[in-house]
């Protein structure tokens, strides 16, 4: 009985870090360049107390705890801005981003130069490229779909692309900045076009995000009624027991 409330709340907690991640996906579908987490989930196989009811015993039985969670990296709708300093990736390849808190990744070309002409993104991060930070000068920027970037005609620098042999070793970290879980060192990022003039969006579908949400409300309140189910009968349990 006592293992079987245990698996319950385990079930419980895993919908809410769902529910979690969900709503964190729906908050960010305005957020330029932003890739939704996914929620991979198995199922539950404790062995039931032979005490349980058998309503608690379904309610658990078919319901899941999440395994683990992954960031989606397939590419959104582009946004034709005509920004010069606007950038947006086609293919598997990311933006490389110079913070406080160590080198980043991104698909947010939402970019602006900082009081020091350096190239950053709508955060102030610097955007590397491949010589460092990249520093403009007033005149006219073109970045060509290899991602070289002119100043007046002249050549100035490479935009820094990566892209990584394991996406899933990626996390998010705040908006739509990326960082890898396990150290794992980014290629040089091939088969990618840079978009001069245009943003990325949100790779979120609200409508199915919504539609996943209510499922784990019910999945959760299933749940809740299974454990309700579990504790009045221990209580009943011990009531008679205390009455003999």
């Amino acid at each position: 009985m006592h293992s079987g409330i245990y698996t319950a709340y385990s079930g419980m907690k895993a919908q809410m870090d769902a529910l979690d991640v969900l709503s964190n996906n729906l908050a960010n579908i305005n957020t330029t360049g932003f890739k939704e987490q996914k929620t991979f989930f198995s199922a539950l196989n404790t062995a039931m107390d032979s005490s349980a009811t058998p309503q608690l015993d379904s309610a658990i039985n078919a319901h899941a705890v999440v395994a683990q969670g992954a960031v989606d990296l397939s590419s959104g709708s582009l946004v034709q801005t005509s920004n010069d300093l606007d950038v947006a990736l086609s293919g598997n390849g990311l933006l490389t981003v110079e913070t406080p808190a160590g080198v980043r990744y991104t698909r947010n070309g939402n970019l602006t130069t900082d009081s020091k002409s350096v190239l950053c993104t709508s955060q102030g991060y610097p955007v590397l490229g491949e010589a460092g930070h990249i520093v403009l000068g007033p005149g006219k920027v073109n970045i060509d779909q290899d991602g070289q970037i002119a100043l007046n005609g002249v050549r100035v620098d490479r935009l820094k692309i990566a892209s990584f042999d394991d996406p899933a070793s990626l996390s998010l970290e705040g908006g739509s900045l990326l960082a890898s879980q396990n150290n794992q060192t980014p290629k040089a990022a091939t088969n990618v076009t840079v978009r001069q003039g245009y943003l990325e969006e949100s790779n979120v579908n609200p409508m199915l995000a919504t539609v996943r949400m209510v499922e784990l409300m019910r999945n959760f309140e299933a749940i809740e009624k299974g454990v309700n189910l579990m504790v009045n009968d221990l209580d009943e349990k011990a009531i008679d027991r205390l009455s003999r």
